[in-house]
């Protein structure tokens, strides 16, 4: 399935939240990024502001702008259309569209994923998939504090956003989050995908890393 350019996977995360400061890149106009800051966001739309600089005099209605941001994981990069630009001097108000999504891994999330001692079953939901195709759930296979490997024998395919929970062992306490698909291969018939989160809460990724170093401290005793 072909990525779907949308904001969804990122709603939760805090720097899309309304007041949250990213840096935007406005294609052959300006070297250096302008700050910006979020005023609303919806999965087809972000809105934001920035100030008015008289001296570059910009006029940012229908350029193409990249805005990019940082996880533990992944960087998030996203490619706008602006389609609505006023003006409350100083300050300018954007409305742009995502015409492009990227997610690529940082080195930080290239710890080893390790087995887990329990069998963990993942409840799952493939964002943008037809009705018949969107649940399934899958076992974990492995996993770190930012990358999840799973098995499953549904309709899961490179580029997917998955909406996933689980129950961590010993806490009994459920991991919801967002994650993307980064790869995928076949063992015995069953589909081996493996994801990097997107978005998850802080709580319930403090669940996982202490899970995942409870479990490299009894390997190594």
């Amino acid at each position: 399935m072909a990525d779907v350019p949308s904001l969804h996977p990122f709603l939760t995360d805090k720097r899309l939240q309304r007041g949250g400061v990213l840096q935007m890149l406005v294609s052959k106009q300006v070297k250096s990024p302008i700050p910006i800051m979020v005023e609303h966001v919806k999965a087809g739309y972000l809105v934001v502001s920035c100030e008015s600089n008289e001296k570059e005099n910009l006029q940012l209605l229908g350029s193409h702008v990249r805005v990019r941001w940082e996880t533990e994981a992944s960087v998030q990069t996203v490619d706008f259309e602006v389609v609505q630009e006023q003006i409350v001097w100083p300050i300018v108000l954007l409305g742009m569209i995502p015409l492009s999504v990227s997610v690529e891994v940082t080195a930080k999330a290239k710890q080893d994923p390790i087995a887990p001692d329990y069998i963990i079953q993942v409840p799952y939901k493939v964002m943008g998939a037809r009705p018949s195709e969107e649940k399934g759930e899958g076992v974990l296979l492995k996993f770190s504090p930012t990358r999840l490997i799973m098995g499953t024998d549904g309709y899961v395919a490179k580029g997917d956003f998955i909406n996933l929970s689980f129950t961590v062992p010993h806490t009994k306490q459920e991991v919801v989050g967002m994650a993307k698909v980064v790869e995928k291969s076949f063992s015995d018939s069953q589909a081996v995908v493996e994801m990097i989160f997107t978005d998850i809460h802080e709580n319930n990724h403090l669940l996982i890393k202490n899970y995942y170093k409870k479990l490299l401290e009894t390997a190594s005793s």
